[in-house]
């Protein structure tokens, strides 16, 4: 999350936060009345009335924001905050502790948590595994891996399987696995890196 959040108060006028928004390049923002959140004006909704046919020039952020605004905890799993985001389609959670802000949870954030948990790191590959959908799989791979080819793994994800095989993408410190993709090969699994899309047909 971001912890240094740039915030309005209700009585802000929509021009003064949007003027604000562009300023500091950003599209959400929370709206604290005393110190307390009150919701959520976002840059669409304030251009939107800003540029709407008789506009007030005095109206405040009150008159357009989201209220009341949909939050979370500090201690929420990313994937969950993600998957709120989705559900209710918004583009931010703010992030509060005991009625305080501190914090908000932007899709731009979780793109790039999601980048840092993949990639990570300097020397690295991407494999794609498909794999029988059943269990040891995955410990089977991770242990050829980790123990036999002894590569550090620094990312995995496993996509809802829709039948007897699953997709196990990895993400590996090392520049090459054309070995491990032979040896993956060799028992069974259909592998490549980047993408299984790479092999000849």
């Amino acid at each position: 999350m971001t912890r240094d959040v740039v915030t309005v108060e209700p009585s802000t006028t929509i021009a003064d936060a949007l003027d604000l928004a562009r300023s500091r390049k950003i599209r959400h923002l929370p709206v604290l009345d005393g110190g307390r959140l009150a919701g959520v004006a976002t840059a669409r909704d304030l251009r939107l009335a800003l540029g709407a046919e008789g506009a007030d020039p005095d109206a405040t952020v009150a008159d357009v924001m989201t209220a009341p605004a949909i939050t979370t905890p500090a201690d929420t799993p990313v994937e969950t905050a993600a998957q709120l985001l989705i559900q209710k389609r918004i583009g931010c959670l703010p992030v509060v502790e005991d009625g305080a802000l501190v914090g908000i949870l932007t899709e731009s954030d979780l793109l790039r948590a999601f980048v840092e948990l993949m990639v990570g790191r300097d020397r690295h590959s991407r494999l794609e595994v498909l794999a029988p959908d059943r269990p040891g799989e995955l410990a089977r791979i991770v242990r050829l891996i980790g123990i036999d080819h002894r590569i550090n793994i620094t990312g995995v994800v496993v996509p809802a399987s829709s039948g007897d095989r699953a997709l196990i993408v990895l993400h590996l410190e090392s520049e090459n696995v054309d070995s491990l993709v032979s040896n993956l090969r060799q028992l069974g699994y259909e592998a490549d890196a980047p993408s299984l899309r790479n092999r000849p047909a």
